[in-house]
């Protein structure tokens, strides 16, 4: 089986749905303390590529190095620059389809608010974004990047500078695993023995779900050091996945 963003969601939803569970509004913000972690690291490790490259760390660069690439039929969206703001406008994806599926609207909801503000943070917390809208309560969600004086084809510039590159995209397996590790530590940080059940439970639910080999091969990825920004080539020493696919 492919890796893709399902694995990743069930990941993140498992761990909100046992954490409020067990802990209640504690768990709540252990979750929102992980997803925070999460996101800053991501934008940390596109800023750490963006400067090695001698670049400036404004919008145009935020989209440029950014380093997970969709699966495009799970998804419906829009982006579009004006002057000093670029627009995003979400009516599908696969968190908010899988969260929808079990029950765990609430989830989606805390994650969405959460996720993307994190990323711009740890890439530059000078930089600006407006979460206006979730899709899990309304309609669609929509995302305000703003940076003064950008200009209304940032996006194509952004396309522009880095087109070609090979070695800023880290595939889902990559994506999987930070997340898994990010949750299970922070868990276990804030909950001690309790954090360690947590994970057991969401490691269960996931096997259940994909398989025993995928949840050997999600462990087995997650010691890859994710504070740093790794290249293709020191991920695969960490991948594992050959059996899984």
């Amino acid at each position: 089986m492919e890796w893709n963003e399902h694995h990743h969601a069930w990941i993140v939803s498992d761990y909100y749905r046992l954490l409020r569970e067990r802990h209640g509004e504690a768990g709540r913000r252990a979750f929102l303390q992980a997803a925070r972690t999460y996101g800053e690291q991501r934008g940390k490790r596109m800023a750490m590529r963006a400067i090695a490259d001698g670049r400036p760390l404004g919008l145009l660069e935020y989209f440029a190095y950014g380093e997970y690439g969709s699966t495009d039929a799970f998804f419906d969206v829009d982006m579009w620059g004006e002057p000093g703001v670029v627009h995003e406008k979400v009516t599908r994806c696969p968190w908010a389809d899988v969260f929808a599926r079990r029950g765990l609207k609430d989830c989606g909801d805390d994650y969405c608010r959460e996720i993307d503000r994190a990323i711009v943070r740890g890439f530059n917390p000078e930089l600006e974004l407006e979460t206006a809208s979730t899709q899990h309560y309304g309609g669609c969600c929509r995302f305000y990047f703003r940076q003064p004086g950008i200009p209304a084809d940032t996006l194509d510039r952004a396309d522009a500078l880095t087109a070609g590159r090979r070695d800023l995209i880290l595939p889902l397996r990559y994506h999987c695993a930070h997340v898994y590790h990010v949750f299970s530590s922070t868990v276990e940080g804030v909950f001690g023995a309790e954090g360690r059940a947590v994970t057991a439970l969401a490691e269960e639910s996931f096997a259940r779900e994909f398989g025993q080999d995928m949840l050997d091969a999600l462990k087995a990825a997650a010691a890859a050091p994710f504070d740093r920004a790794l290249s293709l080539e020191e991920w695969s020493h960490y991948d594992t996945d050959a059996n899984c696919l």
